[in-house]
């Protein structure tokens, strides 16, 4: 039996109760079921232009299906598209969606097709990957729970509202979250294991979600490394700060401790958030945020750019195995940074100092520069 997480983890706005392997889990929560749902495709039609008229991001240009004259917000390659509540794509004749309202659900499926697009760009164009699974598979997402919440249940992901009822949890971070999910599902060793793969499944996917920002860059949502600061969920400003993830309102460790698996999974994505945060924009950065250094850590830590820092997290997915630990997290960054940058050895430096920087401990056969 797997555990369903509520939206916000520990703070149980969803109760937390045992359910099947096969059960939905929350936003910035674990995956838990394995395989795909036999979810219909859009069907046939065209690639059409189109416009999302959103909350969060208004007159953002998105790629829709046309057939017939009517306009939908799906995918014509791919099970991707958005709809209300369970139900098939958001349609109109006119192939612009939304009103702008923080309310309307039409409005809703716009940001979050969007951002589902930015995501799926960010994979392709940065992170050299196809889809969710690395074959172009995609999945749908829905709108509309009036739940405090979001999640994936392993072949949908699916989208809540804030607590005071005014907007949707539809922002790029959030939606690329969830459907990150489904990228750590779909990499070897899945995302099964103790208390620290799930950990690192919520750091991947907030690690996706800055990326995601980064690569839209959007004027309306300028990057950064904060998680849901746009939404504002519980009207407290942003659920994690990857930088410094004691900052935030939740229980986050900015270091690795010896308790690590008996840290609630949402809180324990705070040493890998703040690693990544030191690899691709270092302890010091101009014009960004200062992010402090563990004890026994480097004097400081200088930081490579987020896309190389984003393709080492994706190669090193791609060397998981079951049962995830940092320890191995920290290994398999290490043989990433080997495998994409053989001679660069200042590069596997800043990664080992990264990691430092956060007190997790070296894992036996770790990469050097001279091996």
């Amino acid at each position: 039996m797997k555990r369903a997480y509520s939206v916000l983890g520990a703070l149980l706005l969803l109760p937390l109760i045992p359910v099947p392997a096969a059960a939905e889990v929350g936003w910035l929560g674990g995956a838990t079921s394995v395989g795909w749902s036999a979810v219909a495709g859009p069907g046939p039609g065209a690639r059409a232009p189109g416009t999302a008229n959103g909350y969060y991001y208004p007159n953002a240009p998105i790629s829709v299906r046309l057939e017939s004259g009517k306009y939908s917000l799906s995918d014509p390659s791919s099970v991707l598209f958005c709809g209300i509540q369970g139900n098939g794509p958001v349609t109109n004749g006119t192939g612009v969606f939304g009103n702008r309202s923080g309310t309307d659900l039409t409005t809703a499926c716009a940001d979050g097709y969007y951002a589902a697009q930015r995501f799926g760009g960010m994979l392709r164009d940065w992170l050299g990957r196809d889809g969710l699974d690395g074959k172009g598979k995609w999945a749908p997402m829905f709108v509309g729970m009036t739940a405090v919440n979001a999640y994936w249940n392993g072949h949908t992901a699916n989208f809540g509202r804030t607590k005071d009822g005014a907007r949707q949890l539809v922002n790029l971070e959030i939606v690329a979250h969830e459907f990150a999910h489904g990228v750590f599902q779909h990499t070897p060793g899945g995302f099964d294991g103790g208390a620290q793969t799930y950990q690192l499944n919520e750091a991947s996917s907030d690690i996706m979600g800055a990326l995601t920002e980064h690569y839209a860059n959007n004027p309306n949502d300028p990057p950064d490394y904060l998680v849901a600061n746009e939404s504002n969920p519980l009207g407290r400003g942003p659920e994690r700060v990857m930088y410094q993830p004691s900052l935030g309102p939740r229980d986050e460790p900015d270091c690795y401790l010896p308790n690590m698996n008996s840290i609630e999974v949402h809180d324990g994505a705070g040493p890998a958030n703040h690693f990544f945060y030191l690899l691709a924009e270092g302890s010091t950065p101009a014009g960004k945020p200062a992010s402090p250094i563990c004890a026994g850590g480097p004097p400081s830590v200088t930081g490579i750019g987020i896309r190389d820092a984003g393709k080492i997290w994706m190669q090193a997915l791609l060397l998981k195995k079951p049962s995830w630990t940092y320890t191995d997290a920290r290994t398999a960054t290490l043989n990433a940074t080997r495998q994409l940058y053989p001679s660069d050895c200042p590069k596997l430096t800043t990664v080992r100092n990264a990691w430092n920087a956060v007190s997790v401990p070296a894992g036996a056969g770790e990469p050097t520069c001279l091996t």
